[in-house]
């Protein structure tokens, strides 16, 4: 986990040279200029994490977007658009459940009559 410096940006243009001196001394230093007015901070890191950072969400991109396939030697039952239909179908249902709200409470017991 990288270590987090948090400046407040009106101090750190006086203090910017020591500022990236101290990114550089480390792999894992990260300084935050922090921004009054609830706008996005900014951070200071080292070129070669950015590059590290930027490659590792290029490859989680691409693998989030890469398509399902089924290989090998198996021999099925129904046809392939069969199969690829019941596979969409399974993931809207778990999508579904997975953010579909949990309900609140107790579960309720069943009437007898």
């Amino acid at each position: 986990m990288a270590k987090r410096v948090k400046v407040p940006i009106s101090s750190a243009r006086a203090q910017l040279f020591h500022l990236s001196d101290l990114v550089r001394s480390g792999d894992d230093i990260v300084v935050v200029l922090e921004q009054r007015g609830g706008k996005e901070n900014v951070a200071l890191v080292r070129e070669t994490r950015l590059v590290y950072l930027e490659t590792r969400a290029a490859e989680a991109e691409k693998r989030a977007t890469k398509p399902f396939r089924l290989a090998g030697s198996m021999k099925l039952l129904v046809s392939s658009e069969e199969l690829e239909e019941s596979l969409k179908e399974i993931r809207r249902e778990w999508n579904f459940d997975r953010w579909a709200r949990p309900a609140r409470g107790r579960p309720r017991r069943a009437r007898t009559p």
